[in-house]
């Protein structure tokens, strides 16, 4: 008798308990707004310092976002992903021992950019956070000296930003990512365009 009760509640529990536990599952995930997407496309990258010229570089940023509606005026939205920022360094530091030869530069980083987005109309939106990433390539490009050209701790910046539907617009400011002669004051402007897609 006591192994059919247990076998019973066994069954009634796979039976019941598992389907209301994902039918709330996913009523809170739907009610707590929860979005999940896809983004890419092109850049335009500067270096801003004595040591950089002031030209834009092309370059391309791809990743995802999940978002977190609070209301439906604000949401909370973080967007990790993969960026090729392209920098042309001038000849000013390249006899320099912390100096470096010019040329055009392709600096790869890791980004998390944690943004307060504020949407206007269902189809457009402002946002502005702050930005933190990591340099991927920071053996590539080493100044004279021997040592890496470019922070290989944890930058922070800040970015701005406008969506229009699935269009995005983003700008970039990245601040402390260089070392060569010491420029710690120095930093990567960028211009982001680029098409995001929900998911979920």
């Amino acid at each position: 008798m006591t192994l059919h009760l247990k076998f019973t509640a066994t069954a009634i529990s796979k039976k019941f308990i598992l389907p209301i536990f994902l039918y709330l599952l996913t009523t809170v995930a739907a009610q707590a707004q929860i979005g999940i997407g896809v983004q890419g496309g092109g850049n335009f990258s500067k270096g801003i310092g004595s040591e950089f010229r002031s030209s834009n570089r092309i370059g391309l940023q791809f990743g995802a976002f999940v978002s977190y509606e609070l209301n439906r005026y604000f949401t909370l939205q973080v967007e990790p992903g993969y960026t090729i920022s392209r920098i042309r360094t001038n000849e000013t530091t390249q006899a320099l021992p912390n100096g470096i030869n010019r040329g055009t530069r392709s600096v790869d980083y890791f980004n998390l950019p944690l943004f307060a987005k504020l949407t206007i109309t269902p189809g457009f939106a402002l946002l502005a956070g702050i930005d933190f990433s990591k340099l991927l390539n920071e053996d590539r490009y080493l100044l004279n000296n021997g040592l890496p050209a470019f922070n290989t701790n944890l930058n922070t910046g800040y970015a701005l930003g406008v969506e229009f539907g699935k269009l995005y617009f983003r700008y970039r400011r990245q601040n402390g990512f260089s070392r060569i002669n010491d420029q710690s004051d120095s930093y990567i402007q960028q211009l982001q365009i680029g098409l995001r897609f929900r998911l979920l």
